[in-house]
Parts: structure tokens; sequence; C-alpha cells
């Protein structure tokens, strides 16, 4: 990561944005930009549809068309995120737009401990011994819990289901039952064995019966691990939790701080009934499973089932680790300005320091982009059509976002993941970009009508070959900077690149080319005189002047200490291996499946399962 230093002062500050530079650039970029796949930029909600609760996915239409000439818009604000995320990756710039709040968890119970690194790190906290089982308890903003009573050292035991009579519990929903969810019923059982190293429950009844053997009978949920009938995931088991232990010291707190992470990373499974939308399972008088602590009262870690997600934690106390802390810290330095940072703006999510920007605006602004094809010939249908599926990035798959060390061999009980030692033992890999794939990507859902309306979204593209117009204008750029412009600007024009825009990028969707010349604006000038002939005076002239790529080349090669052409450094050959149009074929482009039919690697219709590192784009065209 690199700051300007052709920008900034011997202060370590911008110039002021209130005056032109003799040393510095202004004028504007005209830019044709030409659809090279569909493309589809989703439309907002109007106040109406938003306190209605509409959501923004049922929302097929476009960003905006234009009601005179009912032809589509491009906003600015999509072309400018575009520009500075390639201008962030060509210049070394800082990884700051990573937001921090989510927290990251896993579940690895399935997995032997010899042949999976996750299971190894879930299986040093979770073990039969650490478990205890409670209830909670809500004080004020305190969550506590009240151990269980404890028979043989176990506060919980387990009963299988068959064994539970259908007369006794005609309200239980079980593992079959297509609604079954977690379930809390009281029980009573006449006693514990442990016949094969797991405490068991006998003769789990109606409360009644066993008066002195009193609890609850608790049920997760269906969480399987695969959809194999024949797999050893598949569940026959529920437990019971004993009555709460009427000692007063056997009384816990659960850290606020595991609370608070507990909250940030609910899953969607953990937001429906009968968990709460906010508090997942944290409602009062709900049995608990938690690992008890071995000094003190404060428990960090805690679920709904005795095999509950737990934070990766790095220092082992518990508090969740995020993206954010896999990031090297000096690509998340606020007290640099990097590259990208001087030219578009920053504005800083903490308080900064005195003497040190909190803000700053950007000296460069982009125009929303104007269609100039003809209005018959604009979208690939008239009507709506609805895309693949795609879903919600998985951070937790770290063998694809976290740099795998050579050492590890790329196998699978060596690999690190979130609960290794952040920036020492492993990193994040970088920015996410997609493969093209042509003018023509299958992005159609083959059988939208049998997928749940909750998976799919409407859309209605643009489709390939329609053309735009906009125009980046910018203020006091240095050659460096307006260099690092160019570069990506003459990528674009290359027809044998394309940059990428709007959603649907994963199935080819947003190849855009474009096509720009430069004008570069003479401030004396233009201050000198106000007409020009019949016109406006604009002193600017049409600029094709090579050099300012090369400053910007030259220096990133000098901060680097590196020799040798800009093109032939291994960051900028993956960047370019991504952004080509002749990408490699599909069959070593595609996605892994969690449940391929055809050729699967590895012979495993679960291409997850060996959790194989991800290729670098220079690995996959090799």
């Amino acid at each position: 990561m690199m700051h300007s230093a052709a920008e900034l002062e011997t202060n370590g500050k911008l110039r002021d944005n209130n005056r032109y530079y003799s040393d510095r650039y202004t004028g504007r970029i005209e830019c044709t930009l030409t659809t090279s796949s569909p493309l589809y930029i989703r439309c907002g909600l109007t106040k109406e549809e938003f306190e209605c609760g509409t959501k923004a996915k049922d929302l097929p239409d476009f960003y905006y068309i234009d009601q005179i000439t009912k032809k589509p818009v491009l906003p600015g604000s999509s072309l400018r995120g575009m520009l500075r995320t390639l201008v962030e990756i060509i210049s070394f710039s800082k990884i700051s737009q990573v937001s921090d709040f989510q927290r990251l968890f896993f579940r690895a119970v399935a997995t032997r401990t010899d042949d999976d690194s996750l299971a190894q790190a879930y299986r040093q906290y979770i073990n039969p011994n650490q478990v205890k089982a409670g209830y909670l308890k809500r004080d004020g903003d305190t969550w506590k819990i009240i151990a269980a009573r404890e028979n043989n050292s176990t506060s919980f035991a387990w009963v299988k289901e068959e064994d539970l009579s259908s007369t006794d519990f005609p309200e239980l929903k079980r593992f079959d039952n297509p609604v079954y969810l977690p379930q809390d019923i009281p029980v009573s059982f006449q006693g514990i064995t442990k016949p094969k190293g797991r405490y068991i429950a006998e003769d789990v009844t109606i409360p009644k019966q066993y008066p002195l053997n009193q609890g609850r009978l608790v049920t997760s949920g269906n969480m399987k691990e695969t959809s194999d009938s024949d797999s050893e995931s598949i569940r026959t088991y529920h437990c019971v939790v004993f009555a709460p232990n009427p000692n007063l010291n056997k009384t816990y707190i659960i850290d606020p701080e595991a609370i608070k992470h507990y909250c940030n990373a609910l899953t969607e499974f953990q937001q429906k009934s009968p968990f709460d939308k906010k508090l997942g399972m944290l409602q009062e008088n709900r049995p608990v499973f938690y690992c008890q602590p071995t000094q003190g009262n404060i428990v960090t870690l805690f679920g709904h089932s005795p095999y509950f997600r737990i934070p990766y934690s790095p220092n082992g106390d518990g508090k969740a680790a995020t993206v954010v802390d896999f990031i090297p810290k000096d690509l998340r330095d606020d007290s640099i300005i990097d590259i990208a940072e001087a030219i578009f703006g920053f504005v800083r999510r903490d308080k900064q320091p005195e003497g040190k920007e909190q803000s700053r605006a950007g000296r460069i602004s982009v125009s929303d982009a104007i269609c100039q094809s003809s209005s018959n010939d604009i979208f690939m249908t008239q009507c709506v059509i609805t895309p693949k599926i795609l879903l919600s990035p998985k951070p937790t798959t770290y063998q694809h976002y976290l740099v795998q060390p050579e050492e590890t061999h790329a196998e699978k009980s060596k690999l690190k993941h979130y609960a290794s030692q952040p920036t020492e033992e492993t990193v994040i890999r970088g920015h996410k970009l997609y493969w093209h794939k042509g003018s023509n990507p299958d992005i159609q859902h083959p059988k939208p009508n049998e997928v749940k309306d909750t998976q799919t979204t409407p859309i209605k593209p643009i489709k390939s070959g329609v053309k735009f117009k906009f125009t980046i204008q910018f203020e006091n750029l240095s050659n460096i900077e307006i260099g690092g412009l160019m570069w990506i600007i003459n990528i674009a024009q290359n027809n044998d690149y394309r940059l990428s825009l709007g959603m649907g990028k994963p199935w080819g969707m947003g190849a855009v080319k474009i096509e720009s010349n430069l004008y570069i604006s003479k401030r004396k000038a233009r201050y000198t005189q106000l007409f020009n002939n019949n016109s406006w005076a604009t002193a600017e002239s049409l600029d094709d002047n090579p050099d300012y790529q090369l400053f910007f080349e030259n220096y990133i090669l000098q901060e680097l200490k590196q020799t040798g052409r800009f093109n032939d450094i291994p960051r900028i050959q993956m960047l370019l291996a991504m952004l080509s149009w002749q990408s490699p074929p599909s069959s070593k482009t595609r996605y892994m499946e969690i449940e391929r039919e055809q050729n699967p690697l590895d012979s495993e219709a679960n291409e997850y399962k060996n959790r194989r590192v991800l290729p670098t784009p220079l690995d996959v065209i090799s």
C-alpha cells in the first residue's frame, strides 16, 4: 500500500481543494460505454414502498428510466465505484471499505478430528466434558445462566426420538416432519445410564410421572449436514436438560461482548420462530448449553444445542473475529492517505486525532450515463426474467478467502482459518472479481417455478451492444493520479478486456467496454477570455499524451522497489487475467456445487467437502 508522494505535502496532508495548482491537471474524460453482456442495476425503493415493507429484490425495474426519452440511465455512483475499486487494486491502496460488524462463527461437528483443521479447532473448545446445560435469566441488560442440576457430573442427557411416545408427546415435531424446528417441552425421566460413552435418559415421559427427575426436552432444529439419507450426520437423538439447580452459587454471567457478537452473527435460521429476530435464542427461562468457565463465572461460549456454533476466536477468549482482523494493519491504517483516497475522497469511520483529517471530498465526479441506442432495441426482453439464484457470500469458506501458506500444501487438515492468528499465520486474499462469460451468458433460471419466492428475484436487464455516454470530471490531479485513472480507462477500451458493472457478475452479467477522449483544461487561458467566437471559451484541448500512464507505472515500480514492466507485476497480471474478455473455458471457471451430478471434483457430490483451496487467476489460465 502506498500514498501519492506527488500529491501529499511535507506535513502529510493533501493540498486544499479551494484553488487550482499550476502543476496539477484539470479536465474531463468523455466516455462511451457499450454493454458486452446483459446489464442490470436495480432501482431503489420509493418512500411509499419502503413504508409498506416492499423488498428491493422484488422490484424488476431498471435503476432509472428517463421519463422523456423512456430510456434507461446508468447511475454515476455505480460507474464511480467500479473505477475506484480498480484504482485501489492497481495502486496497492488500502482495503478500507470492509465492515467489522459481522462476527464470524463456525460449527464443525460431523468431520473427523484428524481430517479437518476446523474440526480440530472446534473440539479444542467443545467436548462432552466441557459442555453444560442451564437456563437463561435476564437481569436488566445482563444475561445470566442458572445451572441445571447435575447427575453423575452431567447436567443433560440424550434420548432417542424413537423412544419418545406419541401418546405422551403428541405435540412433538419429529425429525421427519417438514416443519421440524427447535422445541422446548417439559418432561420427566426415570434416570440416566451411560451405555456407550454418553449419558442416556431412560423412560422420558410426561412431567408428573417422575417428580424427582424433572427437565426439559430440547430439540435443536433441522440442521442436517447433507441430504444423503445414508449420512452419519442424520440425527436420531434429542436432549433432556435437567431441572434448574436451587444452589444460587451455580449462576453464571454471559460476557456482554459475547452477547453482542452472537446477536451480530445471527443466521436466518436463528432469526425465525421460535427464536427472536434480534436476540436469537436469548429468551427468559429457555434452556441453554454453554462451556463452563475454568475460572470465575463469566461464560463466553453458549448456544441452543450441545454442539452450538462458536466464534472464530484467535486469542481463545471467546471474542469473535471479523474479516477486518485479517487485513494487514498497514492496509487499514487511517493515518495514511493512499492514491485511491486522494482521488476519490474518504470519510473515516473512527474519530481521528487532532491534526488528522476526518474526511476529504474527492477531486473526481462521474455523471450518469445516458443511453444512445434506439428505445426499441435496449432490453433483452420486454418481459421480466428470473435469473439463476445468487446467495450471499460465505466468508467462512476460508479456503477461498484466506491465503494458505505454502507449508500447508493445501491439505485439509493443515488449512488456516479465522481462528488462526491474524496477519501472522494468514491474511485475506484481496479483492473479489469474477470471470467474464461471453456476450450471451446463461443467466436465466431453468425452473423458476420450482424454487421458493424468497430465493428468486425478477429482473429486466439491458441487452448486449447498447451504448451510453458519460463524463468523468476531475480537478487538480497529479500526473501520477491521472495516470492511474487513464490506466483503467485505456484497459477498458482495449478489445482484449472488459470491466464489470452492476448485478449478476458471478453469472457473467455487466461486462462493459469504455471508449474515451481525454480533455485537459488550460486554466490560465480559461479565465483570460469569456467567449470563443459564438460559444463559451473552454480553453481545453484533446490530449492523447501517453506519459500520464507511464508516470503512474514508474511510480508504483519505484515504490515497490521493482524493475521491469508494470504489467509484469503478479498482482497486475492477475487483474488482467480476470478482466480478459477471452476467459478460460467454463470447465476451468465453473462454480463448485454442493450436489454435483456430473463428474464432481474428487468424486464427491459435495465439492466443498474436501475444502479445495481456490487457485489464483494465473493458476487457472496456465
